[in-house]
């Protein structure tokens, strides 16, 4: 007999809303933020949850104050949902625990309606008005079980004792069905290798509970380090465009800046005309991604590393930066002095931990700025506006002796894009529509504004000749409109986030402007600089390579499921049985090129897969102490 024949019409709805509900949350979160792969280990999991909830019903709906408890819980799993969803949506993964307890910058309601949430979301949340009303409004006098009947009758027990043995013996196969198909076993040994696979075994909330596991045991080991033997990668250098003289390096991050902006017209107005000019004397690097994983953060962790950083890692936290060679070390081995310059806070995404620990000679953060004495004179919970950042900057540099290295990180631009001021409002985009979108120009004309107001002023402090240039974006703005998108380079099969294109350009009064369209992220810019300033061979630590070397490589963007980017195909590394290691599964290729499909040679899977257990071991070991 079913059990569910026995519900009554109300309740029997009920019933299916609610395994409705469940499940078309769940199996997204299994296929399309966790890549589940395994169709049996999916509807083995289905069955499961069908039966747990025929089981439960009656008891979760049995009376009305278990009816708002079952609300309550039902809801906190659709915030929850939700929560990974729009996470997922923006940054590519789950969101963790690590994000929860490390985050920042938690964003302004403002970002989800502009730019997170879908008109194809209604889906996920159909079913919310139909079970608040029964569940909360349609209220039974005294206290009525579910079923007609009070009493409990043999044939109820009977058949929810043999659901109970079914769920027992289906998560039993299921679990030894999906654990043999990876090379690893075991609770959180399976975790570490894979969170992908852990999902695809045990399902989605045990991660938590495995997460929390792993947060505890790199306490352990942060007190026993062990060696790590480092990935050995292309040495040499280029020797293509040693410079002399370079008296100063100035690295400019531009916060949310896309590579499609660059040269983009509306209605014949220029949206960043200066920037425009600047790309024309540089070198201008056309095939460049963002390392995007945890945050922007991640933007200056690469930069100046050159190593990739991972998920679940906020690295100037949880790492002690001491242990790494940098950047700004090197320099300061040439005789430079280091500077960061920064208008948030300095505690935000911990900088000033990070910082600290790398040997920067200063970090100028919001305490060293002033918007009442500003020539724009805003602020935001951000920070400083860029204008007045970079004018007061200045004096700083003025202060400064030669030779130097500085670090400027901008804030304006950032989503949701209404931090310029209305005074800088560009006249020709005053018809746009959608708001959100006028936003987005007028916040990257006025980055525009900013950054032509600092050259004229580094131009007046003789600071222009003999400094090398460079500009990049820490990541893409994430505008998805008619008339305007910041994606669109890529050709995808599945839900993934596809790498941010974001613009380079390296300027110095004695390079030749030139376009170069090798691959990289931001992981390849410092060996690219230090091959400009005349470096035989970069540093034996960093992992990038320079961008001016002829050889192709492929790069890495190492999301929960890690991505790589070879000759303009894109891979998902997903776990493999002990027979078949890594498996490399093509999920896009780049918009603008023919599908190709690359044999790797066992030796080339190797080589991958070390370079991403690599910063997987060392961003999970050399942790603060």
């Amino acid at each position: 007999m079913d059990i569910t024949a026995k519900l009554k019409g109300k309740n029997k709805f009920l019933f299916f809303l609610l395994v409705f509900g469940i499940l078309i949350k769940y199996n997204f979160l299994l296929w399309s933020v966790f890549q589940v792969s395994s169709f049996i280990s999916i509807i083995l999991k289905n069955i499961i949850i069908i039966a747990l909830l025929t089981i439960l019903f009656d008891f979760l709906v049995k009376t009305n104050k278990r009816k708002i408890l079952t609300f309550i819980i039902y809801f906190f799993f659709l915030i929850f949902f939700l929560a990974n969803l729009w996470y997922n949506r923006y940054f590519g993964n789950y969101l963790s625990l690590t994000d929860m307890t490390m985050g920042q910058g938690v964003r302004p309601f403002k970002v989800l309606i502009r730019q997170l949430i879908r008109w194809q979301d209604i889906v996920f949340i159909i079913e919310l008005p139909f079970l608040s009303y029964l569940l909360l409004f349609n209220r039974e006098k005294g206290n009525k079980y579910t079923f007609n009947h009070v009493t409990l009758k043999k044939d109820r027990v009977k058949y929810k004792i043999i659901l109970a043995v079914l769920i027992v013996i289906l998560f039993a196969a299921q679990i030894s069905y999906s654990s043999s198909l990876f090379k690893k076993n075991g609770f959180m040994e399976l975790y570490e290798f894979s969170t992908s696979a852990f999902v695809n075994v045990y399902g989605v909330f045990p991660l938590y509970i495995a997460e929390y596991r792993q947060l505890k045991i790199r306490e352990e080991r942060a007190k026993n380090l062990p060696d790590i033997n480092a990935v050995a990668t292309e040495k040499k250098m280029s020797g293509k465009y040693e410079i002399e003289d370079v008296d100063n390096i100035i690295v400019i991050q531009l916060e949310s800046v896309d590579k499609n902006i660059i040269d983009y017209e509306y209605q014949g107005r220029e949206i960043t005309p200066f920037i425009n000019k600047l790309k024309r004397k540089s070198l201008n690097f056309t095939d460049i991604y963002a390392q995007h994983i945890n945050g922007s953060f991640d933007a200056e962790f690469s930069l100046l590393t050159s190593l990739y950083p991972i998920n679940r890692n906020y690295a100037f936290k949880t790492n002690d930066m001491a242990e790494f060679n940098t950047l700004n070390r090197v320099l300061t081995e040439e005789g430079f002095q280091t500077f960061a310059f920064h208008g948030n806070d300095d505690r935000f995404f911990y900088r000033d931990k990070g910082y600290l620990e790398m040997d920067f000679d200063k970090f100028y953060s919001r305490d060293h700025f002033s918007a009442s004495e500003g020539v724009i004179g805003d602020d935001s919970y951000l920070g400083i506006n860029d204008y007045d950042f970079f004018d007061q900057s200045l004096d700083y540099l003025a202060e400064a002796e030669e030779n130097i290295f500085a670090l400027f990180i901008t804030v304006t631009s950032h989503t949701p894009f209404d931090f310029y001021p209305e005074e800088k409002s560009v006249e020709e985009f005053e018809d746009i529509s959608p708001k959100f979108l006028k936003d987005f120009f007028n916040s990257m004309a006025f980055v525009d504004q900013s950054l032509e107001m600092f050259f004229d002023g580094l131009e007046e402090l003789s600071l222009l000749e003999n400094t090398l240039f460079v500009i990049y974006s820490d990541h893409v703005a994430d505008i998805n409109q008619d008339k305007y998108t910041s994606a669109g380079n890529f050709v995808t099969k599945r839900n993934i986030k596809e790498p941010e294109h974001i613009p380079l350009f390296i300027y110095h009064q004695d390079l030749d402007p030139e376009e170069i369209d090798k691959t990289g992220t931001h992981t390849d810019i410092a060996p690219t600089i230090l091959d400009i300033i005349g470096y035989p061979e970069k540093p034996e630590e960093f992992l990038g390579v320079s961008l001016l070397n002829d050889i192709r490589k492929p790069v890495f963007f190492l999301h929960e499921i890690p991505q790589i980017l070879y000759r303009d195909q894109l891979y998902l590394r997903l776990p493999g049985s002990e027979d078949e290691g890594a498996i490399f599964n093509k999920i896009a290729y780049k918009a603008d090129t023919e599908i190709r499909e690359l044999d790797f040679s066992s030796e080339e899977k190797e080589r991958m897969d070390q370079i991403i257990n690599y910063m997987q071991k060392i961003m999970n070991t050399i942790l603060y102490q």
